[in-house]
């Protein structure tokens, strides 16, 4: 029992550090190509609730991204998921970097690495995953992101190709609505949608996402998110 409830947990701990390392655009899992600028940082918490199969899966996680020059930006994220009382945790450690930057059309590269506490095992590196971004300007109101990429599992002792497909709307004002598709070669896919509140602009963010598997017993996915820019 303990050893799936352990698997439950580092599925959703993946799912959180893979996401908080690469500095995804909230509240997307699809990542976009945008890099911070030498010296500016932000300030991520993310709360999230992961059902499936008549499990439950609570997580938490924050992260600080910083810009550090050369049209690169490296970030640093601590995350917990928590399951009928058991707890995994996770350090996760990534970065960003311009590859051609545009107005209209950019792409960029990211990476990252995820280590867990797993119970009885120590702490231990447990994935890594490399991104390649592209965003796309689609007419005047929407914004393209696509990302292709490749996750290792380092306890499961296997690899994925990953991909992600999102649109996001310009927004009314300070609310932005978005919607996405996300997945790999292992699973079926899952789809997202998104809404960003822009409190304070440049400075405060909120955001929620709620997104299911398309089948497989269509686990269900709920997110809050805040972000602090300075």
């Amino acid at each position: 029992m303990q050893t799936t409830m352990i698997r439950h947990s580092l599925a959703a701990l993946m799912g959180l550090g893979m996401a908080l390392a690469a500095h995804a655009a909230r509240p997307l899992g699809t990542d976009d190509t945008g890099v911070l600028d030498a010296r500016n940082c932000e300030l991520e918490a993310v709360a999230s609730r992961d059902k499936a199969d008549g499990v439950r899966v609570d997580g938490k996680s924050l992260q600080l991204g910083c810009g550090v020059g050369a049209r690169t930006q490296l970030s640093l994220g601590i995350d917990q998921a928590k399951e009928d009382g058991l707890k995994v945790k996770g350090t996760a450690l990534g970065g960003k970097v311009s590859l051609l930057p545009g107005d209209e059309s950019s792409w960029s590269a990211s990476g990252s690495v995820l280590w867990t506490d797993v119970p009885g095992q120590g702490n231990r590196r447990s994935a890594t995953a490399v991104n390649l971004l592209h965003t796309r300007a689609v007419g005047s109101q929407f914004t393209l992101h696509a990302n292709l990429g490749h996750l290792r599992d380092a306890l499961e002792r296997r690899s994925a190709t990953t991909w992600g497909l999102a649109l996001e709307h310009a927004g009314w004002g300070p609310v932005a609505l978005m919607g996405e598709l996300i997945g790999d070669d292992l699973a079926a896919p899952a789809w997202n949608v998104g809404l960003r509140w822009t409190a304070v602009p440049d400075t405060l963010t909120l955001d929620i996402a709620y997104g299911q598997q398309t089948v497989g017993g269509r686990p269900k996915a709920l997110s809050l998110g805040v972000k602090l820019s300075f």
